[in-house]
């Protein structure tokens, strides 16, 4: 035979308590987070995951954001996006790396999404600069996106400096110079044309 004691019946009394509090849905402590951390998202409305490259994440989301063009993030878990940098450029929402402006073309600017490419008269011979170097007396850029001068000899020999005409036949009162091309630091042979 039982004889409930006050201990075994305060006991039965909690347990009943227990019992009769509301019990998670479905999914237990799995069940939709309240919010992440910085640098993270809500994955599947289950789960913080870190924010991937290319993207930001302010915690409170469930999508990660992708950085505009301009604009590029190689880390995980970040919240902020950096500015690409003179020289270079992203295209694409979501980068995560900058590119280099190819050879024959330039970006005075940070954050671009595109470069300006060498018009008549100056010339680029490196990737990911800033700026443009202006031709040399006796050399000439006739084109657009001109990577070389080109050597002004024959019968049109002479060219003025910053020449986009071509190369001419009549003498110029500039002093020739023997090359064109930009040092290996990318300094340029003659004037250097900025913005």
């Amino acid at each position: 035979m039982f004889f409930a004691t006050p201990l075994i019946s305060a006991a039965l009394m909690m347990l009943t308590s227990v019992a009769a509090l509301p019990q998670p849905e479905a999914g237990g402590l799995m069940g939709r987070q309240s919010s992440c951390p910085s640098g993270s998202y809500q994955y599947n409305q289950t789960a913080c995951v870190a924010c991937p490259a290319g993207n930001t994440c302010n915690g409170g989301s469930d999508t990660p954001q992708p950085c505009d063009t301009g604009l590029y993030q190689p880390n995980t878990g970040s919240t902020s996006c950096m500015q690409t940098q003179p020289g270079f450029f992203t295209n694409q929402r979501g980068s995560t790396t900058p590119f280099a402006c190819p050879a024959g073309s330039y970006q005075p600017y940070s954050r671009q999404a595109f470069c300006y490419g060498a018009p008549k008269g100056r010339f680029q011979q490196q990737s990911g600069k800033s700026f443009l170097c202006a031709t040399c007396c006796g050399w000439a850029a006739m084109d657009t996106n001109n990577v070389n001068p080109v050597n002004c000899t024959g019968s049109t020999p002479y060219a003025w400096p910053n020449s986009g005409d071509g190369c001419i036949s009549s003498p110029t009162s500039c002093t020739r110079a023997a090359t064109c091309a930009q040092a290996a630091d990318g300094t340029c042979p003659g004037e250097t044309i900025r913005g």
